[in-house]
């Protein structure tokens, strides 16, 4: 999955360096159309006619590493319990003459073991045990976004000051992905100091990406009747304000990236259904984002404002977008027992 621009070594995004030419090339101009019509997708958490808010570009992919590290950690496990157990602690089956097996394992299969559990413990941490969503408040009133770091801290800059472009990244096994970028730069208009994700389609096409782009243009730059007409396009809005993303919801949200391909929903089902427990595993464990007091004092919303949306406001999900996600949920789970079953049968007739 792509988590390119993650709080972790390697996919963080480079900073304190020069400007690219081909970050300058991808420039996005807030001033201008890009002529795309405005969508906003699965991305909106809250809008009225103050700000919006915008979940983070991991939010689509979150329970993956939950699934990958848990899935690695029932096949690492027993092999190296057996190991463990039966050359550390017991020394056999090797004779005298043949304990430099037992040295090179402690020199080579060690320290690989050492590294394959750090490894399984960064995925799992990478989701559990964090914060729910990294949100974005893009505010139109004070001009304004608000970025919500992983550590708990917030980034705020002036619209006017920020440098917005099409990002690019290359991430194993997904390969070249796109997403709409903020770079926070120094004094002199070419260092980059801080860089955000504002926007991200998963499995979308730059297309796409700039709709997103042009939707959040129109909304700082537009009068109230384009506020009125942006806030018709909201489709959904992202249940996870001032509350934790339900298992319900997660799966709708694990399957959605498919909903047009409900027969790759089934073929699937198996990855997706674990996928999607990962999923409310890391969101049970995590918190939920809370914006500072004068953030919030800042962008105070009334209750007469006719254009406030939250997840409130959703109308129910149908059959293709909550209940064939849960079947298929639970295809994937019985697919699961039935494997596990299958080879215990077999492994019993070997015994």
């Amino acid at each position: 999955m792509d988590y390119a621009g993650i709080d972790a070594r390697n996919l963080r995004f480079p900073v304190n360096r020069p400007l690219t030419e081909a970050e300058r090339n991808e420039q996005l101009d807030p001033t201008r159309s890009t002529g795309v019509a405005p969508r906003i997708g699965l991305s909106l958490v809250k809008f009225n006619s103050t700000y919006i808010e915008l979940v983070d570009r991991w939010y689509p992919v979150k329970g993956f590493n939950v699934w990958l590290s848990v899935m690695g950690a029932l096949a690492f496990a027993p092999t190296s319990l057996y190991l463990l157990i039966n050359l550390i602690i017991l020394g056999e089956p090797f004779r005298e003459d043949e304990r430099w097996i037992l040295w090179s394992f402690w020199i080579a299969i060690v320290p690989l073991s050492i590294f394959i559990i750090a490894g399984i413990v960064w995925l799992f941490r990478s989701e559990c045990f964090r914060w729910t969503h990294y949100p974005m408040r893009v505010d139109r009133r004070s001009r304004q976004i608000h970025f919500f770091r992983h550590d708990g801290t917030v980034a705020t800059g002036a619209w006017d000051r920020l440098f917005f472009f099409m990002g690019e990244s290359t991430t194993p096994p997904i390969g070249r992905t796109n997403d709409l970028r903020v770079h926070f730069l120094s004094d002199d208009g070419g260092t980059v100091i801080e860089t955000f994700s504002l926007g991200y389609e998963y499995m979308g096409e730059r297309q796409d990406l700039l709709g997103l782009w042009e939707y959040i243009r129109q909304y700082m730059y537009g009068t109230e009747s384009d506020v009125a007409r942006l806030c018709e396009l909201v489709p959904l809005c992202m249940p996870v304000h001032d509350r934790k993303e339900g298992f319900v919801f997660g799966v709708a949200r694990t399957f959605a990236n498919f909903i047009h391909w409900p027969w790759v929903h089934l073929l699937a089902s198996l990855p997706f259904g674990f996928i999607a427990i990962g999923r409310w595993l890391a969101m049970a464990t995590s918190q939920v984002p809370r914006w500072p007091a004068e953030i919030e004092a800042a962008s105070m919303v009334g209750d007469q404002d006719r254009y406030r949306r939250d997840w409130r406001d959703n109308l129910p999900l149908g059959f293709m977008e909550k209940t064939w996600p849960l079947i298929c949920t639970a295809v994937g789970l019985l697919t699961a027992i039935g494997i596990l079953y299958v080879i215990e049968q077999a492994l019993a007739l070997r015994g």
